[in-house]
């Protein structure tokens, strides 16, 4: 299995400047690699897309990532209201 972080993620990841929250999101891609099919499959024009719930100081968080044959696509995260927008 592979993992793939889109432009975006990246560009948001590098935002981070508190360690909670890159541990945070840490916790959440660790999780979802080892089980890939855990994240909630969305709905509508999101239907291929998976959605992994974490929290970051108290706060929750999407991880939206997508599967492949043997990739995992990392696509976005943060609040709920963001992380959907393409």
């Amino acid at each position: 299995m592979r993992l793939i972080e889109t432009s975006k993620l990246k560009r948001l990841r590098k935002k981070i400047k508190e360690n909670h929250e890159k541990e945070a999101l840490r916790l959440a891609v660790a999780r979802i690699w080892e089980y890939p099919e855990e994240g909630k499959r969305l709905k509508g024009e999101f239907k291929e897309l998976r959605s992994f719930s974490y929290t970051a100081k108290g706060q929750n968080r999407r991880l939206i990532y997508k599967l492949e044959e043997g990739t995992i696509v990392l696509l976005s995260f943060g609040p709920r209201e963001g992380a959907y927008k393409k």
